[in-house]
């Protein structure tokens, strides 16, 4: 039962969430431990937040799960839990994460929360509505980047918020693309919205955005703005680590076909692990190497 409630939270898909460390990162402040601590916390509290909002979406969505072959296993599709006791369980849980989300920072609190409605909107609304779909699953991720550098007292480069919303639009146009590939004449029935879109169409709309997500990338690296705040012009140098993480990311939508399911793909896929991991590396080495700031770890 107990792995019935950790499923239903699912976890594995904190690992989106990361992305509010980009603030701490970006912002040059992995060396101040009260920040890294806040930041910490902003994961865990968003990331909590995020698996109530599931758990909400599972509830309004477990007729249609229970057709769809990955998704029949869900706690609530399959019936391992009851409607009502995964409802009461949320409502306690996403209480507490509010209040101490409050007690973090209250700007904090207010993204949270809004992140929340929003979503219910989405599952409402907006995911019965084609592309609106899509753009409303990458403006989470923003939402998720901007409230991770309000926690922290940094601001956030628009040139990365839009690089952000590219590559969600990416992926998110991917997972409509593998959803409609393995489910194929049950497509329709499990998710209205996939009438509305063909495989053609969304071959098209990745193209775009896969394109877009390098060039504003680019425009960040290389933004005099970026530079100044940075304090450094060799961002540049990373630019061939996210080209091939783009590029191995369309061999995992196309030749692997596991664009349906993008989180998995990505903790899966050693190619994608590998290059951020570097990506990562060599990011934290360029901006504090020759800043003169201390890391509570040594590179």
């Amino acid at each position: 039962m107990l792995f019935s409630y950790i499923k239903l939270l699912r976890p594995h898909q904190w690992v989106k969430n990361i992305i509010l460390f980009a603030g701490i990162i970006f912002g040059k402040k992995l060396g101040d431990l009260e920040s890294v601590e806040r930041a910490i916390y902003a994961f865990f509290l968003f990331s909590l937040t995020a698996s109530c909002q599931y758990v909400i979406n599972d509830f309004m969505d477990r007729k249609e799960d229970a057709l769809h072959p990955e998704k029949k296993h869900r706690p609530l599709a399959s019936g391992a839990i009851s409607p009502t006791i995964a409802l009461l369980f949320t409502a306690i849980l996403l209480s507490f994460t509010l209040i101490f989300s409050f007690k973090l920072q209250p700007e904090f609190f207010y993204w949270v929360t809004g992140y929340l409605i929003f979503n219910i909107v989405y599952s409402r609304f907006l995911k019965h509505m084609v592309i609106l779909d899509v753009m409303s699953i990458s403006f989470g991720f923003v939402v998720r980047a901007i409230a991770g550098s309000i926690v922290v007292g940094v601001s956030f480069s628009s040139w990365l918020l839009l690089c952000t919303f590219m590559l969600a639009l990416y992926w998110g146009f991917g997972k409509r693309r593998g959803e409609l590939i393995i489910l194929e004449e049950g497509a329709k029935g499990h998710r209205k919205i996939l009438e509305e879109y063909s495989v053609n169409f969304l071959d098209l709309m990745m193209g775009i955005v896969a394109t877009m997500t390098l060039v504003t990338y680019v425009m960040y690296v290389t933004s005099p703005h970026t530079i100044e705040n940075l304090g450094t012009d060799k961002m540049v140098y990373t630019i061939p680590i996210v080209v091939y993480a783009i590029f191995r990311s369309l061999y995992i939508i196309y030749i692997k076909n596991m664009g349906h399911n993008p989180t998995k793909a990505i903790l899966t896929d050693w190619g994608v692990l590998v290059a951020g991991f570097l990506w990562l590396l060599l990011v934290v080495w360029i901006m504090y190497s020759g800043s003169g700031q201390s890391l509570p770890f040594h590179l």
